[in-house]
């Protein structure tokens, strides 16, 4: 059986498969795709490279957490992925997250998740830093001589998305709450997304940071409580 020119091509002379070289213009293509590829990977390395997040912290994912831990605990998750899914209108509107709840709960976990899956998914430029090392960057510059931290406060004023970890950890003070105010209203009036954690909730907020970032911070973020169980112990318990 003769096979038309077209199909001889595909099917061979005999009926059989035959195995057709790439044309230029499918090499092209293909070196084309491999090219997005890398650069997309080179790009991700570069912005987790630049996250401020350890070892430990760029592994974790939403599917490395665990919402059956217990009823708050999926609540959040539904509520993150939520987010997630809404990314382009709450960038668009600088709504962040502020995850509250008891030590070990998941704060961090679930903050650094949203983190980690935007670098993945829409490679955001995002930076993870905890409060008490925040501030206590801000006092070397008072007493190291030479130490200067420019650059680096630009970075958090204006990071695409930026992770506030462990909010209301320090004693409270007029220094402190005025800090905090500079960096927080920059990205309130700006509308840049952050995403807080804290052991303390909305109401005690005023107390720990002054009435002007509490008002804020309950501004700019949808509050997402978790309340269970120590999720690092779960978690521990589990592997065991």
């Amino acid at each position: 059986m003769e096979f038309p020119p077209a199909l001889a091509r595909k099917y061979g002379k005999n009926g059989e498969w035959d195995y057709l070289p790439c044309t230029p213009e499918c090499e092209k293509k293909n070196e084309q795709r491999e090219w997005e590829l890398s650069r997309r990977e080179a790009r991700v390395a570069s912005l987790k490279e630049r996250s401020g997040l350890s070892k430990r912290m760029k592994g974790y994912t939403l599917a490395s957490f665990k919402p059956y831990v217990d009823r708050s605990a999926a609540r959040a998750v539904e509520r993150v992925e939520a987010y997630l899914k809404d990314w382009e209108e709450m960038r668009e509107a600088g709504r962040g997250l502020f995850f509250c709840g008891g030590v070990g709960t998941g704060k961090t976990h679930l903050a650094v998740a949203v983190m980690n899956e935007l670098i993945h998914r829409r490679r955001v430029p995002a930076l993870f830093v905890t409060v008490p090392e925040l501030l206590d960057n801000i006092r070397e510059t008072y007493n190291v001589p030479g130490r200067n931290l420019d650059d680096w406060m630009e970075a958090v004023k204006n990071a695409d998305l930026l992770v506030l970890d462990d909010l209301g950890a320090e004693k409270p003070s007029d220094w402190v709450q005025e800090r905090m105010f500079v960096i927080v209203n920059h990205r309130y009036r700006e509308a840049l997304p952050t995403i807080f954690t804290s052991n303390i909730g909305p109401e005690e907020l005023p107390r720990q940071l002054g009435e002007r970032t509490a008002s804020r911070v309950i501004a700019m973020c949808e509050g997402i409580k978790l309340d269970g169980r120590d999720y690092r112990e779960t978690a521990r318990n589990e592997g065991a």
